[in-house]
């Protein structure tokens, strides 16, 4: 059995499906995806039906899933847009197609995904030998750990799945992270934008973060070289890293 850790799919299910191929994913594992399975890519809702349908699958909120939250209607009935976020998500973030794909869903689909979503987590802590490794879409606030999406309160929800080291207009010191006796595995942000381009896709390491953002939200289309940009797994186990490109597609 190995439990392993990927983030920010963006919509990209084609490289997903390789990846769980790549790594002979079985009922006996265990997949954590980090957030932002959806928006700028093509099957986000497609990514996270097959996140829900899989029973050795979870899904932690990312910041685009806090944005489809903050803009639908969450009785999942509506094809309407009310929350506060829809405009960012829909123009700023690539939430169109998401969005799409959504009403086309049946009532009862949409029902079912929405509250699926509403009872997925923010941040969890995972214990292997005695080391604690601390999984999240990109911040983390101890009083939303292992605690559902709905019951968190919407201004902490907002610093956990944004904030991060490695954006200027949403900065965090790292050593907010390293004050803790655990070890981070987070997305977010691209490795591409951290470690520049033009190098090996691999994880980012820095204190006791890892940074695993392949930078699949850029898409195959929209890369110089394919195989700078995909998707990074980890198996929590031994920390073994698992890359995919869409050059491999």
């Amino acid at each position: 059995m190995s439990t392993y850790a990927i983030s920010d799919l963006h919509g990209q299910y084609d490289i997903f499906e390789k990846l769980l191929d790549v790594i002979d994913f079985s009922e006996n594992d265990f997949l954590y995806v980090l957030g932002d399975a959806i928006d700028r890519g093509p099957d986000g809702i497609k990514i996270l039906q097959k996140i829900k349908d899989t029973p050795n699958m979870d899904l932690l909120i990312g910041n685009h899933e806090y944005m489809m939250l903050n803009s639908i209607d969450l009785d999942g009935y509506s094809e309407d847009l009310p929350g506060d976020s829809a405009e960012l998500w829909m123009y700023y973030n690539g939430g169109d197609e998401t969005f799409d794909q959504y009403c086309s869903l049946s009532e009862s689909e949409r029902k079912n995904l929405v509250e699926w979503l509403l009872t997925r987590k923010l941040t969890t802590l995972i214990d292997m030998d005695g080391r604690t490794i601390c999984l999240t879409h990109s911040y983390f606030n101890e009083e939303c750990i292992d605690k559902e999406y709905k019951d968190c309160n919407n201004r902490v929800i907002w610093n956990v799945v944004w904030k991060t080291p490695y954006r200027y207009d949403l900065e965090v010191p790292i050593d907010h992270y390293s004050e803790k006796d655990w070890d981070f595995m987070i997305g977010h942000v691209p490795v591409q934008r951290v470690a520049g381009l033009d190098v090996k896709l691999q994880a980012f390491h820095e204190q006791n973060v890892l940074l695993i953002d392949g930078g699949c939200s850029y898409g195959p289309r929209n890369v110089l070289d394919p195989n700078e940009y995909g998707v990074i797994c980890i198996r929590l186990e031994d920390m073994n890293e698992t890359v995919v490109t869409f050059a491999s597609l």
